[in-house]
């Protein structure tokens, strides 16, 4: 039975019965993922998902979200990555998913040998005055990185030597640090001016107690394009 990834930002599917007098519905069992397309020097890749091809192909730094349909509460699913005008398959690979549960499916890294990155979300909300992330390493041809927030003093460093298209752990910052300022550079025991990357200040756009994937790589899908912080609202219990 193939799955249907239902996309938000697309369309809804309303189900209705030809009969006068309908009968219940069985129960759907879902899942929900939020695919995310990071690869340099492809503008585009098309999804499948258990052999279900998504219907739009996804625009590079595009995300979306939608649920997977299960035929029980924890199943394996196959998710395939394929370039968007030979359709050959750049990556596939299996995850389980679970009822009910939010996941981050992520290919990065060069074309021709991408990777497939799949964590499920931490949904518990921050406490007070903070901001929950997780941070992500795309920027090309960089080994580790560090990242600061609100200063670049050791107290301010929030991740430490996060290799590329690799997912930090879940973190919370204080959310005036955040919005002060946000510093990556590549990783050294001690900060290094000469070391800064990408810089970004006064980031008044962030929420207070909300949960972020934060991806750190070009603008474009040009390599050599322009660094920036991507910031994409996670769901929250």
């Amino acid at each position: 039975m193939k799955r249907l990834l239902v996309l938000s930002v697309l369309f809804s599917s309303v189900f209705l019965s030809c009969t006068n007098d309908p009968e219940p519905e069985p129960e759907v069992i879902r899942s929900y993922c939020y695919l995310y397309h990071f690869i340099p020097d492809l503008g585009s890749v098309i999804w499948e998902v258990d052999e279900a091809e998504v219907p739009n192909a996804q625009l590079y730094a595009d995300v979306f979200l939608g649920g997977v349909i299960l035929e029980t509460t924890q199943e394996e699913i196959a998710f395939t990555v394929k370039h968007p005008w030979t359709k050959e398959v750049l990556i596939s690979q299996l995850f389980q998913l679970e009822q009910d549960k939010y996941y981050n499916v992520i290919v990065g890294g060069p074309e021709a040998d991408p990777t497939l990155l799949f964590k499920e979300i931490d949904t518990s909300p921050p406490m007070q005055g903070m901001v929950k992330f997780q941070v992500l390493h795309a920027i090309p041809d960089q080994n580790l990185i560090d990242l600061y927030m609100g200063g670049t003093t050791p107290d301010k460093k929030v991740v430490t030597a996060l290799d590329f298209i690799d997912l930090s752990d879940p973190f919370e910052a204080k959310d005036i640090d955040v919005r002060a300022a946000i510093t990556v550079s590549a990783h050294s025991e001690e900060y290094n001016q000469d070391s800064v990357l990408l810089t970004s200040v006064n980031n008044e756009e962030i929420i207070t107690g909300a949960n972020y994937l934060s991806v750190l790589a070009p603008s474009t899908f040009e390599p050599l394009s322009d660094l920036t912080t991507w910031m994409y609202i996670l769901p929250l219990e």
